[in-house]
């Protein structure tokens, strides 16, 4: 694989994810690795992958034009906001492989349609694409969702779970999507096409839970909270302390099924992802709790 590469959230977990499989593993030898890094941002988080660094933002065309290398592969990792920036910043680039969300399907998510309209954008423009939509995303020790789950079945015996905790769920391990973004760069059939990258199986939120407690060897009780309960619940925990990041709509998506078929990528990608209990036990390693 005898390219160059312009990367965009490489310091980010998919990006290191992405950083450390491209480094370690011959089959995606890649001539040289540029990324992008704000001024100020984690510069060392990618010097030690040996790639080259360009200072510039991602969500500022003028600002990429002037980091941008003239390379003519471009992985998009950063916001998926940023893509027009990309579009006009990367101006030489022929191949874009870019990082959106299974979101973009949801019903109670009130950026869905912002979301396709970024990738009508990048299907209508005149670069050979692949776009890539995984599910909630886990595996580094500090991630904002499965870890914090692990946290609180380590620390207490009773965990509430809004709505009930019915909905299912597929969250993809980080690993697992680094791999799918590695075969895509090196697959001329996934030009001009998008994907669902889930992870390996779907579980309500109550089977996680439980799988999280069998792995530690922990007893605990779930506690259902109802929808509506749950809501006033957060409105009263932001009143006192308004900078909580949560929101009404984070309890509404609690209440949507989130399962994907990825036979597409399955069969073009060789896409085979860790079941739920597989990549929960080695997040379990990566936090020194097994």
């Amino acid at each position: 694989m005898d390219q160059q590469v312009f990367l965009t959230g490489g310091s980010g977990k998919t990006g290191q994810a992405l950083l450390h499989l491209l480094s370690t593993d011959e089959r995606f030898a890649i001539r040289q690795i540029t990324c992008l890094c704000r001024p100020g941002g984690r510069a060392d988080r990618l010097r030690r992958f040996g790639v080259s660094i360009a200072v510039g933002d991602a969500s500022d065309p003028e600002s990429l034009r002037a980091a941008y290398g003239g390379q003519e592969t471009v992985i998009h990792l950063s916001s998926i906001f940023h893509t027009g920036a990309v579009l006009a910043g990367c101006v030489r680039m022929k191949r874009l492989i870019a990082v959106s969300s299974t979101g973009v399907f949801s019903r109670h998510r009130s950026n869905a349609g912002a979301i396709t309209a970024v990738e009508r954008e990048i299907e209508n423009s005149a670069i050979a694409y692949t776009i890539l939509r995984p599910t909630m995303i886990y595996g580094a020790p500090d991630d904002r969702n499965i870890s914090r789950l692990i946290g609180l079945v380590h620390r207490h015996s009773l965990i509430p779970l809004p709505a009930s905790g019915r909905s299912v769920f597929q969250p993809v391990h980080v690993t697992d999507l680094a791999s799918c973004i590695a075969a895509a760069l090196g697959s001329p059939e996934s030009i001009g096409k998008s994907y669902n990258v889930p992870g390996g199986s779907a579980h309500t939120l109550r089977e996680m839970v439980t799988i999280v407690a069998g792995l530690l060897g922990r007893r605990v009780r779930v506690v259902p909270v109802p929808y509506w309960t749950a809501l006033i619940a957060l409105r009263l925990a932001k009143a006192i302390r308004p900078g909580l990041r949560l929101d009404t709509e984070q309890i509404e998506r609690l209440r949507e099924d989130k399962s994907f078929d990825y036979t597409d990528a399955a069969r073009e990608l060789s896409y085979t992802p860790m079941t739920f209990p597989e990549g929960v036990k080695k997040q379990m390693h990566g936090m020194g709790l097994l």
